[in-house]
């Protein structure tokens, strides 16, 4: 039997994923059996996650109105979906910090998908379609396959990011397969299965990188996961970028209105979205950076545009002075 490329990848046991207490409690979480006082002994078992487990609780993002010391009393809390998300991130991102693809920059991966999945999460409080907290997980390792081409084939996956000229991810999954065979939203659909993670997920994730190319139903719920996470992938590369253009920004507001937000209520959610980043790194110890709010970027935008613009005129009106400098030949 012909192995798929899939198949052979998963082979090598070099694929990203979780493990030990992790392993368990996703394995648990997916069990109609499981109590969550079961899951709570399982984390008190590790005190790495317990610990990360109460600071999430303890942290303005759960809105608690008193200090939660206890772990049971914090998965009470939380419930069984949040904690589900927090043992796979936390697993997925204390194991691939760094790695050997010299091309690939491991803690801007990290910090992008976790503005993806705070994005994701917000934007589907917005959509009301979804459950925030499996979103959340989902937006967080949506991008999993990049992670998972630099594990496997750190020098292949090097040369096809030298060989990318922008962060366009339809041409980064094209010359993924052209190099590879599979590119990182397939890689990321097949590993979200085997994290026991939606099938409707897995399809969205494969669509993200242009949904309305995909053969998906307009309006359908997965079309509009789909969109949800293209619009938290644009929304994550401007909060992490230090350089924003206005041409992003307007992606941006048309990505938005397709789920029908408006321009008005996406200032606000991205402003939300940068706080949350930057709470949640603090807690799965990601870096992140104080993120200028949505008003601010589109002005520093529009001011760069604008030079740029005046530069351009500029190398324009001098080569026709050259080019017609009294005493020699106009051409």
């Amino acid at each position: 039997m012909i192995k798929t490329t899939y198949e052979s990848l998963k082979s090598t046991d070099n694929l990203p994923s979780p493990k030990g207490v992790a392993l368990e409690i996703i394995r648990l979480a997916n069990s109609e059996e499981t109590t969550l006082d079961s899951i709570a002994a399982v984390i008190e078992t590790d005190p790495a996650m317990a610990q990360k487990v109460l600071k999430l609780v303890n942290s303005p993002l759960a809105g608690m109105q008193r200090t939660i010391a206890s772990v049971r009393r914090a998965v009470t809390l939380l419930g069984l979906r949040t904690v589900k998300s927090l043992a796979l991130g936390f697993s997925l991102v204390a194991d691939h910090k760094t790695g050997h693809c010299s091309g690939f920059d491991y803690e801007r991966f990290w910090s992008e998908s976790l503005a993806r999945a705070a994005a994701a999460r917000r934007l589907t409080v917005h959509v009301k379609d979804f459950s925030a907290e499996e979103v959340f997980a989902c937006g967080l390792v949506s991008q999993i396959g990049r992670l998972a081409l630099a594990t496997v084939y750190p020098q292949a996956y090097a040369t096809v990011l030298e060989d990318l000229e922008d962060d366009d991810p339809v041409a980064l999954a094209g010359q993924e397969r052209e190099s590879l065979g599979i590119d990182h939203n397939e890689l990321a659909s097949n590993m979200m299965a085997d994290f026991f993670m939606p099938e409707l997920f897995q399809i969205a994730v494969r669509a993200q990188a242009a949904p309305d190319e995909a053969d998906l139903k307009p309006g359908s719920r997965v079309h509009k996961l789909a969109c949800i996470l293209n619009l938290s992938g644009q929304a994550s590369q401007i909060i992490v970028k230090q350089l924003v253009y206005r041409d992003q920004l307007s992606t941006l507001t048309k990505s938005s209105s397709k789920l029908g937000i408006s321009p008005d209520t996406f200032q606000l959610i991205f402003d939300s979205i940068s706080q949350e980043w930057r709470e949640l790194g603090t807690i799965f110890e990601i870096k992140t950076r104080q993120v200028p709010t949505i008003g601010v970027i589109y002005t520093l935008a529009m001011d760069r545009q604008k030079s740029l613009g005046d530069e351009e005129a500029e190398h324009q009106e001098m080569a026709e002075t050259h080019a017609h400098r009294p005493g020699e030949r106009r051409r």
